[in-house]
């Protein structure tokens, strides 16, 4: 897509311009770097491939040009609406500061696939206590059973420190949650005894990082999927995504019997929309054993023995 050159009008707002006070406002509403990082990524590449220089430049064709120049290039219909979500916000922002008109641009519609978590027989292999002296191994394992008991993200997983987990009244407190809240959630008795064998393995100040680097700094989420993907490789299972043992504790902890609304407390979600999703993704397994607890099953089975 080849730039374009226009003359500067009265009252236009040049694109650059407009993003460098969008990220300050960014900034001034305190949003997560993380937040922040990935606004100014997703505007940085629009300015790169898109020919416009002024916000009320922005149409529904311009953003369609976008969408399928995303599309030719063979980009996922997820990596695009992703894109899409972080150029809605600023058009917003624009519209409000009255540099352009509103403009509604939908997502495009993406089947949903479904995520197969990890299989019993592959929690088994990577869920074997270590053997080997190396403490990384070690602390892989261990991160990898926190995942699995309690649903957390990674980003909220290596901001834990060792004085946030109570092991008296057997609960963690994260602070460091994506909505940006804080939360206490509970502690399984088996996490708890992986956690007591853990710290007896290294020296720690309460003050330390739960799973610091080898270096005793805050273990960063990338590092952090390197040492998974390693160690689950070296137990002969392929898949290595963090988010998995998110996906992996809901399944199973709706196959148990666990409700929805417990479920969305423990997982931190704002709404039921993703708890809900879920149980969607999962539907043909909670289906299991179905027929067998079907209260109309079971009351015409005991008319039919009458």
């Amino acid at each position: 897509m080849k730039k374009i050159k226009k003359v500067d009008g009265i009252g236009q707002k040049e694109l650059s311009s407009a993003v460098e006070e969008f990220l300050r406002h960014c900034r001034l509403k305190n949003l997560s770097p993380r937040t922040i990082e990935y606004y100014s990524e997703d505007l940085k590449y629009f300015q790169k491939v898109s020919p416009i220089q002024f916000v009320d430049e922005f149409t529904t064709l311009v953003m369609e040009d976008f969408v399928d120049h995303e599309m030719t290039k063979g980009n996922s219909i997820s990596a695009i609406n992703t894109r899409i979500r972080g150029l809605r916000v600023f058009l917003n922002f624009c519209a409000d500061r009255e540099y352009m008109k509103k403009l509604s641009f939908p997502l495009i519609k993406e089947d949903e696939h479904l995520k197969e978590p990890y299989t019993e027989a592959e929690l088994q292999r990577l869920l074997k206590r270590p053997t080997t002296e190396h403490w990384g191994e070690w602390r892989t394992w261990t991160a990898i059973n926190t995942f699995l008991a309690t649903g957390i993200r990674a980003n909220t997983l290596v901001n834990i420190k060792i004085c946030e987990v109570d092991f008296e009244h057997e609960t963690i407190f994260l602070r460091k949650l994506k909505n940006r809240r804080q939360q206490m959630i509970p502690m399984s008795k088996s996490l708890k005894e992986v956690l007591v064998l853990y710290l007896k393995l290294w020296d720690w100040d309460s003050e330390d990082f739960l799973f610091p680097s080898i270096h005793g700094k805050q273990l960063t989420v990338h590092a952090l999927e390197d040492s998974v993907r390693h160690y689950n490789i070296s137990r002969n299972v392929t898949k290595t995504s963090l988010h998995l043992f998110r996906h992996t504790f809901a399944k199973n902890y709706i196959l148990a019997g666990g409700g929805m609304v417990q479920l969305q407390s423990i997982l931190g979600h704002s709404t039921l929309d993703m708890t809900r999703r879920y149980i969607n993704l999962y539907g043909s397994d909670i289906h299991r054993d179905f027929d067998k607890l079907n209260p109309l099953n079971n009351i015409m089975s005991n008319l039919t023995r009458d």
